[in-house]
Protein backbone atom coordinates (compact mmCIF):
# COMPACT_ATOMS: atom_id res chain seq x y z
CA UNK A 1 0.00 0.00 0.00
CA UNK A 2 1.65 3.50 -0.92
CA UNK A 3 1.18 5.04 3.13
CA UNK A 4 2.66 7.71 3.92
CA UNK A 5 4.06 8.32 0.29
CA UNK A 6 3.40 10.96 -1.83
CA UNK A 7 0.12 10.46 -4.12
CA UNK A 8 1.35 9.67 -7.65
CA UNK A 9 0.49 12.70 -10.20
CA UNK A 10 0.32 12.97 -14.16
CA UNK A 11 -0.38 10.06 -16.27
CA UNK A 12 3.11 8.57 -16.73
CA UNK A 13 3.15 8.18 -12.36
CA UNK A 14 -0.30 6.89 -12.13
CA UNK A 15 0.50 4.33 -15.11
CA UNK A 16 3.97 3.50 -13.21
CA UNK A 17 1.72 3.29 -9.75
CA UNK A 18 -0.11 0.80 -10.64
CA UNK A 19 1.74 -1.37 -13.29
CA UNK A 20 4.17 -1.79 -10.05
CA UNK A 21 0.88 -2.45 -8.05
CA UNK A 22 0.00 -5.00 -9.83
CA UNK A 23 3.06 -6.69 -9.94
CA UNK A 24 3.50 -6.94 -6.12
CA UNK A 25 0.35 -8.05 -5.38
CA UNK A 26 0.54 -10.76 -8.29
CA UNK A 27 3.11 -12.32 -5.81
CA UNK A 28 0.22 -12.44 -3.16
CA UNK A 29 -2.85 -13.61 -4.37
CA UNK A 30 -4.53 -15.17 -7.25
CA UNK A 31 -5.45 -12.72 -9.86
CA UNK A 32 -8.83 -13.30 -9.36
CA UNK A 33 -8.41 -12.16 -5.68
CA UNK A 34 -6.86 -8.71 -6.68
CA UNK A 35 -10.03 -6.30 -7.19
CA UNK A 36 -9.90 -3.14 -9.06
CA UNK A 37 -9.98 -1.19 -5.93
CA UNK A 38 -7.25 -3.42 -4.05
CA UNK A 39 -4.86 -2.38 -6.98
CA UNK A 40 -5.90 1.29 -6.79
CA UNK A 41 -5.48 1.48 -3.09
CA UNK A 42 -2.06 -0.42 -3.18
CA UNK A 43 -1.10 1.96 -5.60
CA UNK A 44 -2.20 5.01 -4.07
CA UNK A 45 -4.36 6.34 -6.84
CA UNK A 46 -8.54 6.43 -7.34
CA UNK A 47 -10.30 3.39 -8.23
CA UNK A 48 -11.33 5.18 -11.77
CA UNK A 49 -7.83 5.68 -12.85
CA UNK A 50 -7.35 2.37 -13.25
CA UNK A 51 -10.27 2.20 -16.07
CA UNK A 52 -9.31 5.44 -17.23
CA UNK A 53 -5.52 4.31 -18.04
CA UNK A 54 -6.05 0.50 -18.69
CA UNK A 55 -10.00 -0.44 -19.74
CA UNK A 56 -9.92 -2.69 -16.13
CA UNK A 57 -8.17 -4.61 -13.72
CA UNK A 58 -6.89 -7.10 -16.55
CA UNK A 59 -5.08 -4.90 -18.59
CA UNK A 60 -2.96 -3.44 -15.59
CA UNK A 61 -2.43 -7.07 -14.13
CA UNK A 62 -1.03 -8.08 -17.57
CA UNK A 63 1.24 -5.00 -17.38
CA UNK A 64 2.07 -6.13 -13.58
CA UNK A 65 2.51 -9.75 -14.76
CA UNK A 66 5.32 -8.12 -17.76
CA UNK A 67 6.79 -6.32 -15.24
CA UNK A 68 7.74 -9.53 -13.17
CA UNK A 69 9.15 -11.47 -15.84
CA UNK A 70 11.15 -9.10 -17.98
CA UNK A 71 12.54 -8.18 -14.09
CA UNK A 72 12.97 -12.04 -13.43
CA UNK A 73 14.31 -12.10 -17.08
CA UNK A 74 17.03 -9.53 -16.27
CA UNK A 75 18.64 -11.33 -13.70
CA UNK A 76 19.94 -9.54 -10.74
CA UNK A 77 21.49 -6.36 -10.76
CA UNK A 78 24.74 -7.32 -8.99
CA UNK A 79 25.19 -10.01 -11.92
CA UNK A 80 25.47 -13.04 -8.85
CA UNK A 81 22.83 -14.53 -11.57
CA UNK A 82 21.29 -14.57 -14.41
CA UNK A 83 18.21 -16.06 -15.45
CA UNK A 84 19.33 -19.41 -17.41
CA UNK A 85 21.19 -20.65 -14.67
CA UNK A 86 19.78 -23.72 -12.95
CA UNK A 87 16.80 -23.11 -11.05
CA UNK A 88 17.81 -19.25 -10.91
CA UNK A 89 13.55 -18.79 -9.92
CA UNK A 90 14.57 -19.70 -6.47
CA UNK A 91 15.93 -15.66 -6.56
CA UNK A 92 12.52 -14.13 -7.85
CA UNK A 93 9.90 -16.02 -5.32
CA UNK A 94 7.53 -13.60 -6.01
CA UNK A 95 7.97 -14.13 -9.65
CA UNK A 96 6.97 -18.07 -9.07
CA UNK A 97 4.16 -17.36 -6.86
CA UNK A 98 2.61 -15.67 -9.42
CA UNK A 99 2.61 -18.12 -11.89
CA UNK A 100 1.56 -20.61 -9.67
CA UNK A 101 -1.45 -18.17 -8.40
CA UNK A 102 -2.39 -17.70 -12.10
CA UNK A 103 -2.02 -21.24 -13.27
CA UNK A 104 -3.72 -22.58 -10.24
CA UNK A 105 -6.67 -19.91 -11.04
CA UNK A 106 -6.73 -21.23 -14.85
CA UNK A 107 -5.82 -17.47 -15.23
CA UNK A 108 -2.22 -18.17 -17.27
CA UNK A 109 -4.33 -17.42 -20.61
CA UNK A 110 -5.82 -14.52 -19.85
CA UNK A 111 -2.48 -12.93 -19.04
CA UNK A 112 -0.37 -14.17 -21.93
CA UNK A 113 1.51 -15.48 -19.29
CA UNK A 114 4.94 -17.23 -20.76
CA UNK A 115 7.92 -18.54 -19.05
CA UNK A 116 10.67 -15.29 -19.86
CA UNK A 117 13.75 -17.56 -20.72
CA UNK A 118 12.46 -20.67 -22.72
CA UNK A 119 13.73 -19.19 -25.78
CA UNK A 120 17.27 -18.80 -24.93
CA UNK A 121 16.85 -22.16 -23.17
CA UNK A 122 15.88 -23.19 -26.67
CA UNK A 123 18.29 -21.88 -28.44
CA UNK A 124 21.25 -23.75 -26.18
CA UNK A 125 19.34 -27.28 -26.09
CA UNK A 126 19.67 -26.81 -29.93
CA UNK A 127 23.46 -26.60 -30.12
CA UNK A 128 25.15 -30.04 -31.27
CA UNK A 129 21.71 -31.58 -31.68
CA UNK A 130 21.21 -30.80 -36.08
CA UNK A 131 19.62 -33.89 -36.25
CA UNK A 132 17.22 -33.88 -33.82
CA UNK A 133 13.48 -32.44 -35.11
CA UNK A 134 12.70 -29.13 -33.22
CA UNK A 135 9.35 -30.72 -31.77
CA UNK A 136 11.52 -33.38 -29.71
CA UNK A 137 13.66 -30.50 -28.74
CA UNK A 138 10.67 -28.37 -27.44
CA UNK A 139 9.70 -31.62 -25.14
CA UNK A 140 12.74 -31.53 -23.57
CA UNK A 141 12.90 -27.45 -22.43
CA UNK A 142 9.11 -28.13 -21.25
CA UNK A 143 9.89 -31.13 -19.25
CA UNK A 144 13.22 -29.30 -18.20
CA UNK A 145 10.93 -26.38 -16.81
CA UNK A 146 8.35 -27.92 -15.40
CA UNK A 147 11.42 -29.60 -13.06
CA UNK A 148 12.61 -26.13 -12.67
CA UNK A 149 9.08 -24.85 -11.54
CA UNK A 150 8.70 -27.43 -9.33
CA UNK A 151 11.97 -27.47 -7.83
CA UNK A 152 11.85 -24.27 -6.85
CA UNK A 153 8.36 -24.11 -5.95
CA UNK A 154 8.46 -27.28 -3.48
CA UNK A 155 12.38 -27.12 -2.54
CA UNK A 156 11.16 -25.55 1.11
CA UNK A 157 9.03 -28.67 1.52
CA UNK A 158 11.16 -31.27 0.17
CA UNK A 159 14.75 -30.38 1.42
CA UNK A 160 14.43 -30.84 5.23
CA UNK A 161 12.85 -34.07 4.45
CA UNK A 162 16.29 -35.14 2.23
CA UNK A 163 18.44 -33.88 4.87
CA UNK A 164 19.17 -30.58 3.23
CA UNK A 165 20.09 -29.15 6.65
CA UNK A 166 23.79 -31.01 6.54
CA UNK A 167 25.92 -28.63 4.11
CA UNK A 168 27.71 -31.96 2.74
CA UNK A 169 24.23 -33.55 2.14
CA UNK A 170 22.81 -30.37 0.89
CA UNK A 171 25.41 -30.16 -1.79
CA UNK A 172 25.69 -33.54 -3.21
CA UNK A 173 21.58 -33.11 -3.67
CA UNK A 174 21.55 -29.86 -5.20
CA UNK A 175 24.72 -31.49 -7.74
CA UNK A 176 22.17 -33.79 -8.16
CA UNK A 177 19.27 -32.08 -9.20
CA UNK A 178 21.32 -30.18 -11.26
CA UNK A 179 22.68 -32.96 -13.20
CA UNK A 180 19.02 -33.92 -13.58
CA UNK A 181 17.92 -30.53 -15.05
CA UNK A 182 20.49 -30.61 -17.59
CA UNK A 183 20.10 -34.08 -18.52
CA UNK A 184 16.48 -33.06 -19.11
CA UNK A 185 16.90 -29.90 -20.88
CA UNK A 186 19.55 -31.76 -23.13
CA UNK A 187 17.64 -34.90 -23.98
CA UNK A 188 20.02 -37.20 -22.21
CA UNK A 189 19.21 -39.71 -19.29
CA UNK A 190 17.64 -38.18 -16.13
CA UNK A 191 17.89 -41.85 -14.36
CA UNK A 192 22.04 -41.51 -14.96
CA UNK A 193 22.02 -37.84 -13.67
CA UNK A 194 20.11 -38.81 -10.85
CA UNK A 195 22.64 -41.29 -10.17
CA UNK A 196 25.54 -38.76 -10.89
CA UNK A 197 26.57 -39.74 -13.86
CA UNK A 198 26.81 -36.48 -16.12
CA UNK A 199 26.44 -37.66 -19.74
CA UNK A 200 28.50 -35.97 -22.93
CA UNK A 201 26.14 -33.84 -25.23
CA UNK A 202 26.77 -31.63 -27.95
CA UNK A 203 27.05 -28.30 -26.91
CA UNK A 204 26.13 -26.86 -23.35
CA UNK A 205 22.73 -26.20 -22.52
CA UNK A 206 21.70 -23.80 -20.01
CA UNK A 207 18.90 -24.99 -17.61
CA UNK A 208 15.19 -23.97 -18.18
Amino acid sequence: MNTGERTPRGSEEVREALVAAAARLLGTAPPERISGRRLADEAGVNYGLIHHYFGGKEAALREGFTRLSESYAGGSEDGSWVATDPFSMRHRPDFIRALAFASLSGEIDELHITHPTTDAVLDRARRGRETVDETTIRIDVGIATVFHLSRCLFENIIDPWIGHDDPEMSEAVEERFVLILRALTLGTDPGAAAGGRREPAGGSAGPA
